[in-house]
């Protein structure tokens, strides 16, 4: 068995132990069952596993494959909230703060001249 191979299986094994699950492609292909007068035909059981060891493969990399995008996208939500901008200041009641400010302010400049006549029409 290759390194390539190896370190595969010993991801799966991870995997799998994490997930509850006992079973590998390496165990279910390394089995050897005793044999009986009446037992299983060696051929049909071995092509049998076979076929479980390749769902088995399917299975793991599809949960990897899974994995993989989960992780991808809570590192883009990580991203995207970092980016994100502070949300505008609420608007109460349909009035906008600003609004408020800059009536406030054309309110005070009109109280300045009004006060500005009336002492200009007291020196006359």
């Amino acid at each position: 068995m290759d390194e390539h191979m190896k370190r595969r299986l010993d991801k799966q094994r991870k995997l799998f132990s994490q997930l509850g699950i006992a079973l590998d492609a390496l165990t279910i292909h390394e089995k050897e069952f005793s044999m009986k007068l009446r037992g299983y035909d060696p051929e049909e059981v071995d092509t049998f596993l076979d076929s479980v060891i390749k769902d088995y493969e399917r299975f793991y990399a599809t949960i990897a494959d899974l994995m993989d995008k989960w992780q991808e996208q809570q590192i883009t939500l990580r991203e995207m909230k970092a980016e994100s901008k502070p949300a505008p200041p609420p608007v109460i009641r349909g009035i906008d703060p600003k609004e408020i400010e800059e009536t406030i302010l054309r309110l005070e400049a009109g109280v300045r001249q009004l006060k500005e006549r009336v002492q200009r029409s007291e020196i006359i």
